[in-house]
């Protein structure tokens, strides 16, 4: 008896592990760990470049995300990644401001969306 409640116990705790967070976890933090990389590698400071500092939207289902750190308390510096096979590629020619895109973004409402590392409630 005692092992069937520890193993009931143990694929409970898989299922509900399983269940945490989105299924935009990974996307988001391999291209905040790219841009990090990008920055070091121009010789520029990264420190402001986390979860915790930024405003990400996800759209159409995960092949377009918009990240926007904050630069101080009122500016905001957008970038925009496309996906491109499995990774994530920096799109040029993108507005800094998060505003007049070329792919709409900014009319669209994202299909994921968390500010300063948590998750924001979206209209349906």
């Amino acid at each position: 008896m005692k092992r069937i409640f520890i193993f009931l116990s143990l694929i409970m705790i898989v299922v509900l592990s399983a269940c945490g967070g989105n299924k935009y976890d990974e996307a988001i933090d391999n291209v905040i760990n790219q841009e990090k990389k990008d920055r070091e590698k121009d010789g520029l400071d990264a420190k402001e470049i986390t979860r915790d500092n930024a405003i990400i939207g996800v759209y159409d289902g995960g092949k377009y995300i918009q990240v926007a750190y904050y630069i101080d308390t009122d500016r905001k510096l957008y970038y925009y990644y496309e996906k491109l096979g499995d990774s994530y590629e920096e799109m040029s020619d993108m507005p800094g401001s998060g505003e007049g895109d070329r792919l709409g973004l900014d009319k669209k409402t994202p299909d994921y969306e968390e500010v300063k590392g948590k998750e924001t409630k979206l209209k349906e």
